[in-house]
Formats: structure tokens, C-alpha cells, sequence
């Protein structure tokens, strides 16, 4: 099978993003992090809302009334806010919960910068179109 010489030209772009990690640390697992959510997101404002969302729920994990009260004043009463003047700072970010029978669960969000990778005729199909994220 014969291939051509030319290979067609590609933008590459360099974006910024924002990683989210949330882990989990238990004796079970000898304290090696359990992925629980991990995802990219594209700005600081919505990393912050994910983990306010979370944490809002996270009276499902079990937690002890102290740290239930941390996690909603985390994110209700304004710990959140450093958090996203930190992102935009461009430092990471996170926030710890003790969980029950000796784990704990933390939230990390990172700045980051990825390729995207596109063809020209990318731009037929939508902006989009070729568009590669890490996962």
C-alpha cells in the first residue's frame, strides 16, 4: 500500500484549562487515592462551582456534624472565593473532608494547559470538529 508524501496541515492551539481530581483515602486501600471524580473543565468559576455542588451533597458521605458544617460554610459561607482568586491566580486549589473510620476525601483543582488539535476542515463541521481534550 502506498501513502502520500503530504500530510495535511493541522492547528494546534495551546488552551488553558482547569483540573478537577476528587480522591478518596482510606485504610482499606492503605491510604492509596481512590479516584472519584476527575474531570477538565475550561474555566476557575466552573471548577468552583463543581465542588460547591459536592459538597452541598456531601452530607451523604456520613460526615460528622463538624465536618458537615466546614463543608457547607466551605461552600455557602465564602471559603470558596479564595479558592477561585487562587485559580485565578493561576495556583491549585482544594479542600479536605475527614470521613468516617479514619478516611478522607479531597477535592484538588490545578491550572493547566493542553493542545488542542484541529484540521482545516474542522471549521466546515463547527468549531469543535477534531478538537482533542485530555481525559
Amino acid at each position: 500500500m502506498r501513502t502520500s508524501g503530504h500530510t495535511a496541515p493541522i492547528d494546534v492551539r495551546v488552551e488553558r484549562g482547569f483540573r478537577l481530581e476528587v480522591l478518596r483515602y482510606g485504610p482499606t486501600t492503605g491510604f492509596v487515592p481512590e479516584p472519584v471524580d476527575l474531570r477538565i473543565v475550561s474555566g476557575p468559576r466552573e471548577a468552583i462551582r463543581v465542588i460547591r455542588v459536592q459538597l452541598r451533597a456531601s452530607h451523604a458521605l456520613g460526615l460528622a456534624p463538624h465536618e458537615a458544617t466546614r463543608a457547607l460554610h466551605w461552600a455557602d459561607q465564602g471559603g470558596w472565593v479564595q479558592a477561585l482568586g487562587a485559580l485565578h491566580r493561576g495556583e491549585p486549589c482544594g479542600f479536605v473532608l475527614r470521613l468516617s473510620k479514619g478516611r478522607h476525601i479531597e477535592w484538588t483543582v490545578r491550572p493547566l494547559r493542553y493542545l488542542t488539535l484541529a484540521s482545516p476542515s474542522a471549521t466546515v463541521a463547527g468549531d469543535n470538529a477534531g478538537r482533542c481534550r485530555p481525559q
